[in-house]
């Protein structure tokens, strides 16, 4: 009669693996990225600890980059007193990382189209040719790019077979964005989306950076949604896209709604904006509790103040699919206001002073920013620019000690 198998003895952790895994909990309970950071160069230990990949991984989740400052025409970095200007300031520095992408072939032919998780996305002309809307020349050359380790990928050009599904003077608007990878995929993987707004249907055309090839998925539901009463005569009916868990929304122009694409399933829907929304600037952020969170600029005539406007989505309970308002928020100037953008959890304001135009700018005319942390609504001093940055990107990052090679 054969014996019973016997259990696999657990292997038992040495002291120093416990050591170790006791240093990774104090490590992940440190708030502020520039305080682990000065931790890892302690000693090589608690560097070798904090350096590696499945701790970070962890810290990450649990710490989101905060904001570090502005891209445009150059980098400009939050400063003192905000709490981000001490990680700002390595960014800052000329070699910490090329936002120029000077690293890539023939960099002038390139511009920014988005950024996430560390990585950009580039659009570039091909070679020998100028911009030709027509052509679709804008989605044959693309590349992402990691600036602080100088590394880049180019993407393969989206097969014919997939592009046939879409007639060019059919295209309204084409816009390519980066995307989380799937929650199981490695910490260098990721997704490109370009989305083909058509007249009568919207496409999207995936890159998956673990297979290595596009894919497209069409909703043919477009045309239903934009018929009806504010149906424009022409041009994009989208405007920016905003991000919160694992969603992509856009706000849809005269329509009082948001399209919402689910990047799980590849799915649009679509979510009414509160009966009360002024209309005006808005951002779209991540509420608590996996809730999408709304804010908007109102003029308030009582006060002759702007004030900001906060509502969460309710997603339970007796209220689920409710807009609640949370918080009216006076600005701290009598300044007119744009949303510059939202990340690293914070929504960014430019205050512009009255009668001043953002065309024809004084000299030096020290324009206010002003950051609100999403999840506390305190409002604080950001920078001071002299240039209108409504169009600028906000970048939002850990250290570069605290930053592995994203792709």
């Amino acid at each position: 009669m054969a014996s019973p198998a016997q259990p696999t003895p657990r292997r038992l952790q040495s002291p120093a693996d416990l050591a170790d895994d006791a240093l990774r909990e104090i490590f992940l309970h440190l708030d502020s990225p520039a305080d682990l950071a000065r931790a890892s160069t302690a000693c090589a230990h608690f560097r070798r600890v904090v350096a590696d990949h499945s701790f970070l991984r962890r810290y990450h989740a649990l710490h989101p980059p905060p904001l570090l400052g502005i891209l445009a025409n150059g980098f400009i970095p939050a400063e003192p007193p905000h709490p981000s200007a001490v990680a700002a300031r390595s960014f800052a520095h000329a070699d910490a990382a090329d936002f120029s992408f000077s690293f890539l072939p023939s960099p002038h032919r390139w511009r920014r189209r988005d950024h996430r998780d560390g990585r950009f996305l580039l659009s570039g002309v091909p070679e020998g040719r100028g911009y030709n809307r027509g052509d679709l020349v804008w989605i044959t050359d693309l590349a992402v790019c990691d600036p602080l380790h100088r590394r880049y990928l180019l993407l393969p050009a989206i097969s014919p077979n997939l592009t046939a599904s879409v007639r060019q003077t059919d295209i309204v608007d084409f816009e390519p964005f980066l995307a989380h990878a799937g929650e199981r995929d490695k910490d260098t993987s990721f997704r490109v989306i370009c989305l083909a707004q058509c007249s009568t249907k919207l496409v999207l055309f995936v890159f998956s950076s673990g297979v290595g090839r596009w894919h497209s998925v069409t909703f043919d539901g477009w045309s239903a949604l934009i018929t009806g009463p504010g149906d424009p005569a022409s041009g994009s009916e989208l405007s920016q896209r905003y991000y919160a868990h694992r969603y992509f929304y856009w706000l849809m122009h005269r329509r009082d709604k948001l399209l919402v694409l689910n990047t799980s399933g590849m799915e649009f829907s679509t979510v009414e904006l509160p009966q009360d929304h002024p209309g005006g600037g808005i951002a779209v952020v991540e509420a608590g509790e996996g809730q999408l969170g709304l804010f908007s600029l109102r003029d308030n005539i009582a006060d002759d103040m702007v004030h900001l406007s906060y509502t969460i989505l309710r997603n339970h309970g007796d209220i689920a699919n409710q807009w609640q308002s949370e918080e009216v928020l006076p600005l701290p100037v009598k300044h007119r206001y744009d949303i510059v953008g939202v990340a690293g959890g914070y929504l960014l304001l430019q205050g512009i002073p009255e009668g001043m135009s953002v065309i024809h700018l004084p000299k030096d005319p020290n324009l206010k920013c002003f950051s609100l942390e999403v999840k506390t609504l305190q409002l604080e001093w950001f920078c001071q620019t002299s240039r209108s940055i409504l169009y600028g990107e906000l970048y939002a990052g850990h250290p570069p000690s605290l930053s592995p090679p994203s792709i």
